[in-house]
């Protein structure tokens, strides 16, 4: 869609409110029109394309937050890093002749298009710091990092690469890879095919507000009962905050998996917004792209109440995104009739092309000045990995909503939650749960430059006297130099990282030590489910078995096979504890009939509160899973076995699959830091997540067959 199609579109919604716009025809569409429209060529909440010069040959192109110089002799592009610190973060290797006569097509405050070979090649450098490239020709396209990162995120065929200071990211736009090889450290690359586009990301685009994350304070409204609070519930709330989120879902609007109409009318939405301005707030309302349903052909399961909430549940998400066009109409409408000071993201789409579009248009509306929140708990692309130039142009991005389990994993707080020197918009834990804010975690929290949201709690609930304690009182001028303190001491301990993951990549499983085997060749390992009882059932040797209510599960060994039945999206499997010297878990498995997806058979080893997953899915593909994230890879029919394995190398996580038990593939390299708690071992139909949550659909009767677990330590000292 062209920018002049677009706004057309947007005026029809304004002169008949009958008319909508047309839905996107494709991802790849979507992204050509990014890399080639003149929309979005101004400069954009506080970034922009600074200069453009060219010598010798060589072409500069300067951002708020970056530099890319190409060098048309050597077919190459260094990435250079503006902000939180000065640095070459990498080079990218284009291959000799590919920038041949490359020039400046078009450029303004926001976005600068250059082109090489007649038109084959086409690169856009926006002034958020990313660069968009699409050949005509197949390519070759290769980096290498300047810096040594402290964190690697990793799904398909896009990275982030991250350390204390910043970092790049790399993202396939169109062309989606089901797969990449596990960074070791070496360069990293990927074949183009042609007019596949590529996105190149450098971060931070934009200095951290600081003023506004120690002044700004959200209360957070959320109810299932009412949509809008009485005005002395707002005075009250306003003793602890200056903004007001309104997530009260579907109470807050009519129809609102539809359209957005205030459901008791404007007079009483106004009302709110009234209050909100004589005492000093600003109100923020509940829209979301995922669950706005109008053009996507779910409209059916649409919601509009609680009404019956039991049965029916949420309206499905619709990931997709296709509907972009009709969303932005709709909340362009939300705030020039309703004048809210900003808008609620209930997460986006699982895509980085119409999230970013989603994105820069949302702000567009709203204004340079207004509020936007994106509940990011997972981000596109997924797998860990997401985009700082989408969260960039949030005032808020709120991760970790029912991830509790990963609040003690340092990597998953400093490097997902907060996004200091990320995306620099700020970074906000979900805290809508019981998980106890004492003075150890709340410190954790603020030295990651972490913030939380007021949960409404009276004086006697934890959050309320966690945040009053330890959190408010800290939020003062003396914060930032307790941030960059803890920053640099992370710094200087994790520079070792990047050889642990060399080191792991090439470790010998070879001599490692078993510890524990069985064939469950014992025919006592059988269980079935009874309603009437709990769903954990002893077994021989130390198993328990798991099996939800509704699986219809059964669990039988036979001939040294474990054979597993159960509806599809239920859970049913085995657990055992293993000893603490454990530094491996392997099995084999394979897939019969209906075997589940991301409640498919795998191998899970519990560690602590933290779960490492690797399995198999019905749609023939493997999966790995850690921390909510779900990277999947193809190559894994039904019906056919195969080994997994779970190794733990200097602090490092390999996922690995075999056909043989000879040769391994490593599916997923990261590192993960030291394992600390009580372990166990896990295998059957286990949800990616390693919990004993049903899916909401059952689906089919499945199963799976196991067998030949092995548990690993240390190889043996002389």
């Amino acid at each position: 869609m062209t920018a002049f199609c677009l706004a057309i579109a947007l005026q029809s919604v304004g002169a008949d409110e009958q008319a909508l716009p047309a839905v996107s025809p494709s991802i790849e569409h979507d992204a050509e029109y990014l890399l080639t429209t003149d929309d979005f060529s101004d400069a954009q909440f506080g970034m922009a394309v600074e200069g453009v010069s060219e010598d010798g040959g060589r072409i500069t192109v300067r951002t708020t937050g970056a530099e890319f110089v190409f060098e048309p002799a050597t077919g190459t592009l260094r990435l250079l890093q503006r902000l939180g610190t000065a640095r070459e973060a990498a080079v990218v290797s284009l291959g000799e002749g590919t920038l041949a006569g490359l020039k400046i097509e078009r450029r303004s405050e926001g976005a600068v298009l250059l082109s090489a070979r007649e038109g084959e090649l086409r690169i856009r450098i926006n002034g958020d710091s990313l660069l968009m490239l699409r050949d005509a020709a197949e390519r070759e396209v290769s980096y290498r990092l300047g810096f040594p990162p402290l964190t690697v995120r990793q799904a398909g065929g896009n990275y982030l690469f991250l350390d204390e200071y910043g970092g790049v990211g790399s993202y396939l736009a169109t062309g989606f890879a089901a797969s990449a090889e596990p960074y070791t450290g070496a360069a990293v690359s990927r074949r183009l095919q042609p007019d596949q586009i590529l996105w190149l990301s450098v971060a931070p685009p934009r200095e951290y507000p600081w003023e506004e994350s120690l002044r700004d304070r959200v209360c957070w409204h959320w109810s299932m009962q009412t949509g809008y609070p009485p005005d002395s519930d707002i005075e009250t709330w306003s003793r602890h905050g200056n903004i007001l989120l309104q997530q009260s879902e579907v109470m807050l609007w009519k129809d609102w998996s539809l359209r957005f109409i205030p459901r008791n009318g404007v007079e009483e939405f106004e009302r709110v917004n009234r209050t909100c301005e004589r005492l000093g707030m600003r109100n923020i309302v509940y829209t979301s792209p995922l669950y706005f349903l109008t053009g996507t052909g779910l409209e059916s399961r649409a919601m509009n109440s609680f009404d019956n909430f039991s049965v029916t549940g949420f309206s499905p998400g619709d990931g997709r995104g296709l509907n972009w066009p009709i969303f932005i109409s709709e909340i362009a409408k939300v705030m020039r009739e309703y004048r809210p000071d900003g808008l609620y993201f209930d997460g986006i789409y699982d895509n980085v092309v119409r999230t970013y579009i989603a994105a820069r248009k949302a702000r567009e509306i709203v204004g340079e000045r207004g509020l936007l929140e994106y509940h990011a708990t997972g981000s596109p692309p997924g797998g860990g990995v997401y985009l700082p130039q989408i969260d960039t142009y949030f005032n808020f991005i709120l991760r970790g909503e029912g991830c509790q389990a990963q609040y003690t994993d340092p990597d998953y707080l400093r490097y997902f939650v907060s996004t200091y020197n990320i995306s620099n918009s700020i970074g906000v834990l979900c805290n809508n749960n019981d998980y106890p804010l004492d003075k150890g975690f709340i410190d954790k929290l603020l030295d990651d430059n972490i913030r939380l949201h007021y949960l409404l709690g009276g004086p006697e609930d934890q959050r309320t006297q966690g945040m009053t304690r330890y959190y408010w009182p800290a939020l003062n001028g003396g914060l930032r130099a307790r941030v960059e303190r803890a920053a640099a001491e992370r710094g200087a301990a994790g520079t070792g990282i990047g050889e642990a993951l060399r080191r792991a990549a090439s470790s010998d499983a070879s001599t490692l030590r078993p510890i524990y085997e069985t064939g469950f060749a014992d025919a006592g390992f059988r269980a079935e489910v009874d309603p009437t009882k709990a769903e954990d059932v002893a077994l021989p040797d130390g198993w328990h078995a798991y099996l939800s209510p509704h699986s219809q599960g059964s669990i039988s060994s036979e001939a040294g096979v474990l054979r597993i039945a159960a509806l599809g999206n239920t859970v049913a499997y085995l657990e055992r504890p293993v000893p603490d010297d454990t530094v491996a878990v392997e099995c084999r498995v394979r897939g019969t009939a209906e075997c589940g997806m991301s409640w498919g058979p795998g191998l899970l080893l519990r560690t602590g509160a933290r779960t490492f997953r690797v399995g198999l899915r019905s749609d023939a593909r493997a999966q790995v899973d850690r921390g909510g994230s779900q990277m999947l890879y193809a190559g894994y029919p039904v019906g056919k076995w195969f080994r997994l394995r779970l190794r733990f190398v200097d602090g490092c996580a390999l996922y690995e699959t075999s056909e043989d038990g000879t040769t391994w593939r490593c599916l997923q390299l990261e590192y993960v830091g030291a394992l600390d708690g009580p372990k166990s071992v896990a295998v059957g139909k286990i949800p990616y997540d390693g919990s004993h949550t049903e899916y909401t659909d059952f689906g089919g009767p499945g199963g799976c067959e196991m067998s030949e677990v092995r548990v690993l330590g240390p190889a043996a000292t002389e």
